[in-house]
């Protein structure tokens, strides 16, 4: 037996002792290296037979392939550290030519997590300071390898080299970088922003939240994006590889004064890794309220950088739909940086456009509002309403409007109740002329157009729909500025998908069965139409458009992986499922059984949540080589896809698993269950 201990001795008295934390691997069947684990958790439908434990359920998936390339659960031959989970954002990139490296991260909770064994273990920086919570982990695979995984039935651990963390040094919101806990208000480094107020106090949980594995935690890591540099043309977007995320909840349930001391602190961070340094920047000017997705567009414009901010406002609602408008080469203030004097940290936020930048949300005209048929009230969700209204046009513009508020600066925190998370309801807030349209904040994953279009879509998770945002030309817009931010920036908005009923049913190819029917609806619902959905990828083919979608409704028949196809004016024309996964009338959870094996903890629900292509990592030239790293820059990865038809592009996904979460899971301080897959689809067969 092999026995790997991380300690890490804190200095104040937020643990009372030295922190220990044993991962331990043996050689016995129930710890699994990486990519040991072939079975699959997501299902094609019904079990056409008895299932056994660590085997896969129905696979005869009509529309797509899938097989396991990770499991929560499974540990690093070398070091004996396990993934840890449930996984969510995933991205793949080249670590050099011959190696691939799939990057994911676990939405974890902590001590507010619900399995067996909530925290993680600890995420340990290069100067000693750790996190539970979640972490952000790399694995790299053999590339001759893993482009012939879909053509064989190897497992994925053959083609395993190593796995790993995508970074060693994080900054939090004072602009710090993060080192031990301390009470001294002064000793600013000291503290991470989701427990630490404006004057550098540190609020200390409730004995009940406490942490015991580690000094701090990350705050649920949920949707994830990695942006290459130039990835639209020279010295378009942003200016190095960088991995967008951000604490997704807000957790004022772990504090004495609940909300109040939660809304009183520097709130969530939404965070930049610079990933060729393996650093982590708190980025204060992206918002400090949390989100479930961060996500660029190409703004056309070398000097500015548009992000759409999906998510959930720290709780407080109702809010618009929103964007954030950064400049290039600036200070907070808005000043030209000096690179020559400027530090690391301020250098990689300036060049990337993430320290002078407002937030925008929706806001329409008060005639847009009638032809919709709302009635305008700023403490209403004025958006839902909308999306519920099955007589209401599908088509209208608006315009993103900033509020009064903007980041100023490291030297100038403020609590995240003083910034624009109070501000869409305020009367005295709105733009003059327009209202910001204001509903609910879950609003999950968005999906930009991979051609470069100033266009994306959102999923309107709350309500169960689907809205298409068009900015135009943009670049334009940005120019017009003239050197600033803009005032407003106009957008044509469509409503693809109403959350009304019957307004989308999912083709099955004779699987899908469910318990006491099928997946082409929402079978707990009872309802045709989307529910929930969370994960969201546009892919483009040389077939068309398409939208790979997740839902996360807690559905007892099984969540719900399906892909619509899109036409050029970013409606729904067809909609294909993919796989159905969990619910506690599955045929997987009926029997008790788990992928891992051993892990099965106790009937439950399941989430797909997200996918990423790989195609252009894996395409050969005409002589047979691979592209280099180099020939994949900028749009290279976006023009190999476009001229690949849908049935040859390959992609990879996650799938959350909670049922999963004992066993290895638990013994290895992975917190929640689930699996990274790869996956092949074709809804035109």
């Amino acid at each position: 037996m092999k026995q790997f201990i991380l300690t890490a001795l804190l200095s104040t008295t937020l643990l009372s002792s030295s922190l220990t934390f044993t991962a331990v691997a043996d050689s016995h069947g129930s710890h699994k290296a990486i990519g040991e684990t072939s079975a699959l958790i997501p299902e094609a439908g019904l079990a056409t037979k008895p299932l056994k434990d660590g085997e896969s359920a129905n696979t005869n998936f009509p529309f797509a392939n899938f097989k396991a390339i990770a499991t929560v659960g499974e540990i690093d031959a070398e070091s004996g550290l396990a993934l840890t989970g449930y996984p969510d954002g995933q991205a793949a990139m080249l670590a050099d030519d011959q190696t691939v490296r799939v990057v994911y991260q676990s939405e974890s909770y902590a001590t507010m997590g619900r399995a067996p064994q909530p925290e993680t273990y600890p995420w340990q920086m290069k100067n000693g300071v750790s996190f539970t919570g979640s972490h952000i982990h790399t694995i790299d695979y053999d590339r001759a390898k893993f482009a012939d995984f879909m053509n064989n039935k190897n497992i994925a651990k053959d083609m395993v080299i190593g796995s790993g963390k995508l970074f060693d040094t994080v900054y939090n919101g004072f602009g710090e970088i993060v080192s031990a806990p301390s009470f001294d208000p002064a000793y600013l480094s000291g503290k991470w922003g989701n427990q630490t107020r404006p004057d550098g106090t540190l609020v200390q949980f409730k004995p009940d939240f406490q942490l015991s594995e580690a000094d701090y935690f990350f705050q649920s890591f949920c949707g994830a994006w990695y942006e290459q540099a130039n990835k639209y043309g020279d010295g378009i977007g942003f200016s190095d590889d960088v991995w967008l995320t951000a604490e997704e909840w807000e957790i004022g349930q772990m504090f004495p004064a609940g909300k109040y001391d939660s809304a009183a602190t520097l709130g969530l961070a939404s965070v930049v890794v610079d990933i060729a340094n393996r650093t982590a920047y708190t980025a204060p000017a992206l918002g400090q309220t949390g989100y479930e997705k961060l996500m660029p567009i190409n703004s056309g414009h070398k000097d500015y950088v548009v992000i759409v901010a999906a998510g959930y406002n720290h709780g407080q609602e109702p809010a618009p739909n929103r964007i954030y408008v950064g400049m290039k080469d600036r200070h907070a203030d808005g000043s030209k940086i000096n690179y020559a004097t400027a530090n690391e940290r301020d250098a990689f936020l300036a060049r990337n456009g993430l320290l002078h930048g407002k937030i925008y949300g929706l806001a329409l005209a008060p005639e847009v509002f009638a032809d919709l048929g709302i009635e305008v009230k700023l403490d209403a969700k004025m958006v839902d309403d909308y999306m519920k209204d099955a007589t209401a046009p599908n088509d209208f513009d608006g315009r993103f409007y900033p509020t009064s508020y903007q980041w100023s600066g490291f030297d100038k925190p403020l609590a995240v109740q003083d910034t624009e998370m109070m501000l869409w309801e305020h009367e005295d807030e709105q733009p003059e002329g327009y209202v910001f349209f204001n509903g609910d904040t879950k609003t999950e994953h968005p999906a930009a157009d991979p051609s470069g279009a100033a266009r994306y879509f959102q999923n309107m998770t709350d309500e169960g729909g689907l809205l298409a945002f068009d900015l135009g030309n943009l670049a334009k817009a940005l120019n017009a500025a003239n050197g600033e931010l803009p005032a407003f920036l106009d957008v044509s908005v469509k409503r693809s998908v109403a959350a009304v009923d019957g307004a989308l049913t999912l083709k099955l190819g004779g699987e899908g069965k469910t318990k006491d029917g099928d997946a082409s609806i929402h079978m707990e619902k009872g309802v045709a139409k989307m529910v929930a959905p969370d994960g969201l990828y546009w892919a483009k083919t040389s077939d068309g458009d398409y939208l790979i979608v997740d839902e996360d409704s807690g559905n007892d028949f099984g969540e719900r992986k399906y892909v619509l196809t899109i036409d050029n004016d970013m409606n729904v024309t067809d909609a294909h499922l993919l796989a159905i996964a969990g619910g506690k009338y599955s045929s997987r959870y009926e029997a008790g059984v788990s992928a891992l094996g051993g892990a099965f903890t106790k009937p439950g629900t399941t989430e797909f949540s997200g996918s990423w292509p790989v195609t252009a990592l894996i395409e050969k030239k005409a002589d047979g080589s691979f592209y280099s790293m180099e020939e994949l820059q900028g749009t290279a990865r976006h023009d190999i896809r476009s001229k690949i038809s849908t049935a040859d592009q390959t992609y990879i996904g996650v799938v959350q698993a909670r049922p999963e979460s004992s066993g290895s899971v638990e013994a290895h301080g992975g917190d929640a269950g689930g699996q990274i897959f790869m996956f092949t689809m074709n809804p035109n067969k």
